[in-house]
């Protein structure tokens, strides 16, 4: 029957064997016995004759031979013992032993139930009639704890004997009509049970012993406990009379990575469920914001929330408030709460709107307060556009009808009070005059590269923007191997690669050839090969390759090597303006300045780690990119006059053009030369008729945008980081525990800096072997506040306990763990001072 210790069996028979006894008969009436009698025989002195059905005078035959020579044998029948008159054995049995043994009994000693379960482990006989249901019964079971509870747990495949653990078992076995673990509980006769436990520890009052509904109750109570409200009338009967111990097993639950998919699978289906009651789901949908936004239990209050978010852009109601907390507060919290992953993109992308539609332009008197102002403000309305569009492709389509208003708005408002003033401002106070010859991109290698005093690698990423150069900045500052200071130049006109690559390579002169060509002192420039000639010319200790030959087609002794001896080293990259030039892809080319902004740092990780000390980042020019599309009125057509080039955001042409909307600079300005010729540009964000493919993604004009060159200096630090998360503590002195809400009071230590890193803190009791007690709170520390009494340093959370026994003399332990290390960075020991009692006669 079982995994029994056969030891204890054999030794009762060798004692029969005593006093020259030859013969034990063993009668194993239910055959309980006959899986251990190979092992029993193994360990036996004695031979062992196995008496089948209808074998009686067969096996006394046998043992008449075996008495006759001498020999002494177990004779073991799997069968009752017959009657006198029919038992051919009743001559022998005289003058043998018998044996006798309780299989069940023998199994509850060895799983050490005590006696007093003894009826209700008999009652389930059925259940340790298997061997893996003992083994995984043996598995959870505790000796005195609740023997049914540990059957439940064993047929449920929970991990331990709790409640918590076996309803977690059942509920990710699905809360529709048919459960198995149901299933298998009724078959073993504890379906009952488990309800009656269900309904002791959760308080669950519902008419009927139904999943569907308890499990409707758990998310109610667990959503209302969040709002710190009672639950409404219309939903009463869903009330739980231990609400405690529904939150702490929703809140513990969600938060295990075993269970995550459960409970979001079990919030949808609950929401379904109640959506199919109008006055349910209308008292839902019409919860204050502000209760809202305490609460994360279902996405649908999410969505609730992105709603009314979206309905204030709409309005233009910016200012808005829900109770206290701004517009931008809601997205950052909301973000931080249980469904901000799933709901990322959305939260982002109205952030993100809420930027470019607050923007206020100011106006600029000259070119050198134009580009002041874009490099400290108005490049993150670039920034901001840039996150839009990006967040907005990705979001899910079920969300597509509720942001594409706000799109359209986000969209109409950069391009008419943002896009086309800056430009327009831009064109009217650029004049060549004004810039500083050593601010020209022409003057980059003279300015930054000259002489050096120790090896420069420079990256010059194609079409990539001041905005991004900033973005990428701000990831390099927040690690403390790195310290970067970021400049600017002026690219020359038109704004293009095969004007930009040049003028940042050595050169004495720049000169212009109506094939698209510019070359450095009489040399082309427009291949890698060419380009390493030109750095070898000016000084032999140059190289040069590409970016993503460098990061991917090689190893880290072939990355020496290019390094090995070298001064000076560019490295080429072309994500952005390769993807944006395509009109198959140019929609992409936000994600590909992101990409960029990641392909970009790794590179500056591999250099820090082959000892590269300085390193520039600077690109050939920048570029314009709107999602709306453009109209007639939009472009400008000069086809009419005799032009050199014509590309869609400027015009190379000895004829003098005067036409509305259209500006220009004698090119020999911009190259530092005699060049008569004149490069003209639409005075806005507009385009040239020409051809070309893609027409949202654009550059070669005057634009801040399109002609501020980032000069990115990241200077490393050999070793490893030495930046640690950002410390927390509790600021309550009195540790004690006097109900069973207890609110935990937690400041961060430090701001985020480049010296310290955001960190995620989980926050619960335990009691002294370890066991959660309460629910789990999270707690972002992320604020770059310096202040220590800032608000965003500082916040009180409350723990539920559970509704149980607790011991007043006992130790219990407030743990605060890193969320993603699963470290515990503290353990802080609270005094137990509850007076009620809430003992269920088995562990929740």
């Amino acid at each position: 029957m079982a995994e029994l210790d056969t030891k204890k069996i054999v030794a009762g028979i060798e004692k029969l064997f005593a006093d020259n006894n030859h013969f034990v008969f063993w009668y194993d009436a239910q055959g309980e016995f006959a899986d251990n009698i190979a092992d029993i025989t193994e360990q036996l002195r004695e031979p062992v004759v196995i008496m089948g059905k209808n074998e009686q005078f067969k096996t006394k035959l046998t043992l008449v031979a075996m008495e006759q020579q001498g020999q002494s044998a177990l004779v073991y029948s799997p069968a009752p013992k017959p009657d006198l008159t029919e038992n051919f054995m009743t001559d022998m049995l005289y003058y043998s032993r018998e044996y006798t043994a309780n299989a069940l009994v023998m199994l509850r000693q060895e799983l050490r139930v005590p006696d007093e379960d003894a009826a209700t482990f008999q009652e389930q006989k059925r259940f340790f009639a298997s061997k893996d249901r003992q083994t995984r019964f043996q598995r959870l079971y505790q000796p005195g704890k609740d023997l049914q509870m540990a059957i439940m747990a064993a047929l449920a495949g929970a991990s331990d004997h709790t409640m918590t653990m076996v309803l977690r078992a059942v509920l990710q076995a699905g809360i529709g009509d048919t459960n198995p673990v149901l299933a298998e509980f009724e078959k073993y006769g504890l379906l009952t049970q488990f309800w009656e436990n269900v309904r002791n520890a959760y308080g669950f009052n519902g008419a009927t012993n139904s999943l569907l509904d308890f499990t409707t109750a758990l998310y109610l109570n667990f959503a209302y406990y969040q709002m710190e409200k009672d639950l409404p009338r219309s939903i009463d009967n869903y009330k739980l009379t231990s609400a405690n111990n529904a939150v702490t097993f929703l809140s513990l639950a969600r938060n295990d990575q075993t269970f995550a998919d459960t409970y979001r699978q079990l919030a949808e289906a609950v929401w379904q469920h109640l959506e199919s009651f109008s006055g349910v789901s209308r008292q839902l949908q019409q919860l204050d914001i502000v209760d809202l936004l305490k609460t994360d239990v279902f996405a649908n209050f999410d969505r609730q929330i992105l709603a009314w978010v979206v309905e204030r852009l709409q309005a233009d109601d910016f200012h808005a408030v829900a109770g206290t907390t701004p517009l931008a507060d809601v997205l950052t919290q909301r973000e931080k709460m249980y469904f901000g992953k799933t709901y990322h993109d959305a939260y982002a992308l109205l952030q993100a709107a809420l930027v470019i539609l607050t923007y206020r332009r100011r106006e600029v008197k000259n070119l050198a307060a134009a580009k002041e102002q874009y490099i400290t403000t108005d490049y993150a309305v670039d920034t901001a556009y840039r996150h839009f569009v990006q967040r907005y492709d990705r979001i899910a389509i079920d969300l597509t009808d509720l942001l594409e208003g706000i799109a359209d708005k986000v969209d109409n408002t950069y391009v008419n009070e943002f896009l086309t003033p800056t430009v327009t401002a831009w064109t009217t106070v650029f004049d060549p005059r004004d810039v500083e010859p050593r601010s020209w991109q022409r003057s980059f290698y003279r300015t930054f590269i000259s002489s050096p005093k120790e090896r420069i690698v420079v990256i010059i990423s194609d079409a990539f923007r001041f905005e991004a150069a900033a973005e990428l900045k701000r990831k390099l500052d927040d690690q403390d191997v790195y310290s970067t200071e970021l400049d600017t130049v002026y690219s020359g006109l038109p704004s293009v690669t095969y004007f930009g690559m040049p003028a940042l390579l050595p050169h004495q002169t720049l000169t212009y050839q109506p094939d698209k060509t510019v070359l450095v002192d009489g040399l082309k420039a427009d291949t890698l090969e060419k380009r390493r000639q030109i750095l070898q010319n000016r000084d032999p200790q140059s190289n040069a390759d590409h970016v993503m030959t460098f990061l991917k087609d090689w190893d880290t002794p072939q990355r020496k090597q290019l390094l090995a001896g070298q001064k000076v080293v560019y490295l080429y990259h072309n994500e952005v303006d390769a993807t944006g030039d395509d009109a198959k892809t140019e929609k992409q080319v936000f994600n590909a300045t992101e990409e960029a902004i990641n392909t970009i740092a790794r590179t500056i990780g591999f250099l820090r780690n082959l000892s590269v000390a300085h390193i520039i980042v600077t690109a050939d020019h920048g570029y314009l990119y709107k999602r709306s599309g453009l109209d007639s009125a939009d472009k400008i057509d000069i086809s009419g006059h005799d032009l050199d080039v014509l590309g869609q955001r400027y015009a190379i042409s000895s004829e003098t053009i005067e036409q509305p909307g259209v500006r220009s600079q004698r090119l020999g300005a911009l190259l530092n030369n005699v060049d008569q010729r004149r490069v003209y540009y639409p005075a806005t964000d507009s385009i040239f008729k020409s051809a070309g493919a893609g027409q949202n993604y654009v550059h070669g004009g005057a634009s801040p945008e399109e002609m501020i060159v980032p000069v990115l200096h990241v200077r490393t630090q050999s070793g490893r980081s030495k930046a640690t998360p950002v410390s927390i503590k509790v600021t309550e002195g009195a540790h004690r525990i006097t109900s069973r809400s207890v609110m935990v009071p937690i400041s961060q230590e430090e701001p985020v800096t480049d010296k310290t890193t955001a960190a995620t803190y989980v926050l619960y009791f335990v009691d002294s072997q370890d066991r959660p007690i309460s629910n789990e709170q999270r707690y972002v520390a992320d604020s770059r506040e310096d202040d220590p009494q800032s608000p965003s340093r500082r916040q009180s959370f409350y723990l539920t306990l559970q509704d149980r026994d607790f011991d007043n003399s006992g130790a219990y332990y407030l743990i605060i763990q890193n969320a993603e290390t699963k470290e515990e960075i503290q353990r802080i020991q609270y005094q137990m001072d509850l007076t009620i009692k809430g003992d269920f006669g088995f562990d929740i």
